[in-house]
């Protein structure tokens, strides 16, 4: 039977924090440490008993897990990136949370006359964008998809063949598909950590004050920045380097994982992290695009970012091969 006694519990939160301590970076500790006070904080103040143990449970799986990935198991290191850079959990609702909203947008007219509450759903420029990119979901969505949802009926459109046979379809059900379609699509997108602007344009002080990006998550730290470091460059060297590797000259890791382990970790980590790019315009409308950082691996493909450029000496090699060999 679960000990759900003080003493069990503080004896959990101490093994929990030893192992805290060992993670390799210094967000990963601060994060897990605030998460896990909370957490155990939360547990001691619950007293019934049965709630109490359930927590407790929940506790000691996240407990195994850390025991897991500082011992160099791969699945649950990724969880544990996972969580701390709002792939998954609390953290990512929170960073998605300011993309569903815009003070400054206009309103859609409600579906129902008269009815404030019948209003649809607005998919503003930088939810579109992630909606529609394959680098921030797996299945993005066509752009006829926002303004006509694929499991919304054909009776919906007035004069359709089947608004013709069946009769117009109840406003309170298209509402009511609308919302649902929109709730589940942007459960399935990754949020960014922040959001990038490219220059603006040298002449385009006016069009500043008209319009600024969204600060939304991690936009006043350098937390991708940091991400995109502890990556490394995934190109490979052109000629063999000689003496003590690069990795071994600057670890910027703590603990006994192997640091190309480690970084290899954080470049799958990189094929989670959308990035959004703000693009100020002068008299056309902003725009969004996302795209993923060149060091990020995304599967078993070849990324084209580990192939190193062609130089004279290869163009030269390779006109010399016959061409039914190059094949």
């Amino acid at each position: 039977m679960l000990d759900i006694s003080p003493g069990a519990i503080f004896s959990i939160y101490r093994k929990y924090i030893r192992e805290v301590r060992r993670l390799p970076h210094i967000y990963l500790r601060q994060f897990y440490q605030i998460q896990g006070s909370d957490t155990f904080r939360r547990l001691h103040q619950t007293e019934a008993k049965s709630m109490r143990g359930t927590k407790l449970k929940r506790m000691l799986k996240g407990l195994r897990r850390l025991q897991l990935a500082n011992t160099g198991d791969h699945i649950a290191f990724n969880c544990m990136l996972d969580v701390a850079y709002g792939r998954v959990g609390k953290l990512r609702y929170e960073l998605l949370e300011p993309l569903l909203s815009d003070p400054h947008a206009a309103r859609a007219p409600p579906i129902i006359p008269g009815n404030e509450k019948a209003r649809p759903p607005v998919y503003f420029t930088e939810l579109r964008a992630l909606l529609s990119s394959a680098y921030s979901r797996k299945n993005p969505l066509k752009d006829t998809s926002f303004a006509f949802p694929p499991t919304l009926p054909e009776r919906a459109k007035p004069g359709s063949e089947e608004a013709n046979l069946l009769g117009p379809l109840s406003k309170r059900r298209e509402l009511n598909t609308r919302w649902r379609y929109f709730t589940t699509e942007v459960k399935k997108v990754l949020p960014p950590l922040q959001i990038s602007v490219e220059p603006p344009l040298p002449d385009n002080s006016a069009n500043n004050d008209a319009r600024q990006h969204r600060c939304i998550g991690f936009e006043e730290t350098n937390l991708l920045q940091q991400v995109v470091d502890l990556a490394g460059c995934t190109r490979t060297s052109p000629l063999p380097t000689r003496g003590i590797a690069a990795d071994r000259v600057h670890n910027p890791f703590d603990g006994n994982l192997p640091v190309r382990w480690l970084r290899r970790r954080y470049r799958e980590l990189l094929g989670r992290l959308p990035l959004l790019t703000y693009h100020p315009a002068k008299s056309e409308p902003h725009t969004y695009t996302v795209s993923i950082s060149r060091n990020a691996l995304t599967g078993g493909k070849l990324q084209v970012s580990r192939l190193r450029f062609v130089g004279e000496k290869d163009l030269a090699w390779i006109r010399d091969i016959p061409y039914d060999r190059r094949y």
